[in-house]
């Protein structure tokens, strides 16, 4: 177990999928004091558990790995020993300091654990209680609606007006995040965030010299992370030009009516994220994945 001894802060990435959250964490992982976990709905899960759940660390480390879509840094032994039943807090910089320690990484500069959910995105007041707060990540929605076409989960968004409401469920969601606990980015203002947002992490922004990228063991093994550990490079303005000028339309309608029934896709989005719950909690205790259509 690893003491936390020093005051470090915690930060979750909030961002549709297809966004750039992945490479943007892999960014801000550069940074000297950061560390960024992929991707893991388990900041999230913990508000679904009961009391029985949440005083088991065996549980606990069973709910952290089937959370984790990309994987896990860390062994099931390995999360095992970071959970605190009785400090969720803890549990949280736990897992993001033992991440650190396996990448070589002083743990002692670690001030900052980033974690990132793309799917459970309902569930974020136990994050905020135990200190956290939020980046939501935004795209040009034209350019997520693009990469629809090129991931098989993102078959059921294939068409504009659909699209254009599971994206306004997102910003329904983001609304809620509390407001002095929140900062908003663009993919695209990556390169020009580095002062702003070091100052809001209170980090300095320089690059570390010592240990691996927390993002090397997903680099490579889906088509959509190739490059993430290369410098920083947006394609917006190419994929941008794939979408036609009827589809922009057909999007842009669908946002617009989205935005007046923002509290029925809030409820959607929240029904949602429960089947995506029953999904983590089935494969936690039997070891097997339900298939859950990306669909509200």
């Amino acid at each position: 177990m690893i003491n936390d001894e020093n005051k470090r802060e915690l930060v979750c990435v909030y961002s549709l999928p297809r966004s750039g959250s992945t490479a943007f964490l892999a960014e801000l992982d550069k940074w000297k004091g950061v560390i960024c976990l992929p991707e893991s709905y388990f900041p999230q899960i913990l508000e679904y558990l009961s009391e029985e759940e949440l005083n088991n660390p065996r549980t606990l480390a069973a709910y952290f790995l089937s959370s984790s879509p990309s994987g896990s840094l860390l062994s099931f032994e390995e999360a095992m020993q970071c959970m605190e039943p009785k400090d969720l807090r803890k549990t949280l910089i736990n897992i993001g300091l033992s991440c650190a320690q396996k990448l070589g990484r002083s743990i002692s500069d670690v001030k900052i654990i980033v974690w990132k959910t793309t799917r459970i995105i309902g569930r974020w007041e136990l994050f905020s209680k135990c200190g956290g707060r939020f980046i939501v990540l935004r795209r040009n929605k034209y350019n997520i609606f693009e990469s629809q076409f090129r991931v098989s989960f993102g078959v059921h968004n294939r068409n504009p007006f659909r699209f254009a409401l599971f994206h306004e469920s997102y910003e329904a969601v983001f609304q809620r995040l509390p407001e002095q606990q929140r900062f908003s980015a663009f993919y695209e203002d990556i390169p020009s965030l580095a002062k702003q947002l070091g100052s809001w992490l209170r980090v300095s922004g320089e690059r570390r010299s010592d240990g691996l990228s927390s993002l090397a063991s997903t680099h490579g093994k889906q088509e959509w992370h190739d490059g993430l550990l290369s410098d920083f490079n947006s394609m917006d303005e190419e994929k941008v030009k794939k979408v036609s000028e009827v589809q922009k339309i057909s999007i842009e309608l669908g946002c617009f009516v989205g935005r007046q029934f923002h509290w029925l896709l809030a409820r959607f989005r929240d029904r949602y994220d429960f089947l995506i719950f029953k999904q983590v909690r089935h494969e936690a205790l039997t070891g097997r994945t339900l298939s859950v259509e990306d669909t509200f």
